[in-house]
């Protein structure tokens, strides 16, 4: 749990940095209300598939799940920054 804690502490500041940055100012709020969104979505699904998977697989299909969920995940945010690099800054939104 001490693991799964210290990734989130690392990547929620990151995240929502970036998800503001993005944002064009007038829309900074609707931005931000999906990013909440997903992951209040996540929170909500992300129990009931891992229950299927678990039952129907094995309770290691969970894990390997997840993996490819954020490898996804990773590969989809390399591609982001490296799009658009001008305008996502890891710095404090303006």
């Amino acid at each position: 749990m001490v693991i799964l804690t210290s990734g989130e502490l690392l990547l929620v500041p990151t995240a929502t940095t970036v998800a503001a940055n993005l944002a064009p100012l007038n829309m900074r709020g609707r931005y931000m209300s999906l990013y909440s969104l997903a992951w209040q979505l996540a929170a909500g699904i992300g129990p009931l598939f891992g229950g299927i998977l678990n039952d129907t697989i094995s309770p290691q299909a969970i894990w390997y799940g997840g993996g490819v969920i954020g490898l996804i995940a990773t590969l989809n945010f390399v591609r982001m920054l490296r799009r658009q690099p001008e305008t996502l800054s890891l710095t404090s939104a303006n």
